[in-house]
């Protein structure tokens, strides 16, 4: 009975040694296949992280442009409403200066008119006084001669008017 304990010992050590090594090799195998899966995972992990990161960058990049745009805008919006404003003022200025030049285009035509009358007046009046004039020169001349006839008619005794 010795032997046969010692057998069966013997073949439990070598079944023990036999379920020993199957499940270190099936250890070994699952551990190599979950490494081997841990490693892909990881690998995947490293590619969504490095393309979260572009994302992240190119969302921040965008956020970035969005706010320049937004700025740039609002700084469009008020150079608008200046260059609206400004526009306003010049076309009330433009039309006040429109009214301006109709008001005085018709102060000059009616200056002009006024000058006209005045010329014509003048030219009359010059024409008046040289006629005036030749005629006193005419009458001088005249009143020379009747002196002169007064006078020697009456033995060189001048008139109080000569």
């Amino acid at each position: 009975m010795k032997r046969d304990v010692n057998i069966g010992l013997l073949i439990l050590i070598i079944a023990s040694i036999i379920v020993f090594s199957g499940f270190s090799v099936y250890y070994q195998t699952t551990f190599k296949d979950v490494s081997l899966e841990y490693q892909n995972k990881l690998e995947q992990l490293g590619a969504v992280t490095k393309e979260l990161s572009t994302q992240k960058q190119k969302l921040n990049e965008t956020y970035s442009l969005r706010k320049k745009a937004e700025e740039d805008r609002k700084v469009l919006d008020v150079r608008y409403k200046d260059v609206r404003d400004e526009n306003e003022k010049i076309s009330a200025d433009n039309t006040n200066l429109r009214s301006e030049i109709t008001s005085t285009k018709s102060s000059l035509a009616e200056k002009t008119a006024k000058l006209s009358a005045t010329e014509n007046l003048l030219a009359q009046t010059q024409a008046s006084l040289s006629a005036a004039n030749s005629k006193i020169s005419s009458l001088n001349s005249k009143l020379d001669v009747v002196c002169s006839s007064y006078t020697t008619l009456n033995a060189g005794v001048e008139h109080d008017r000569c």
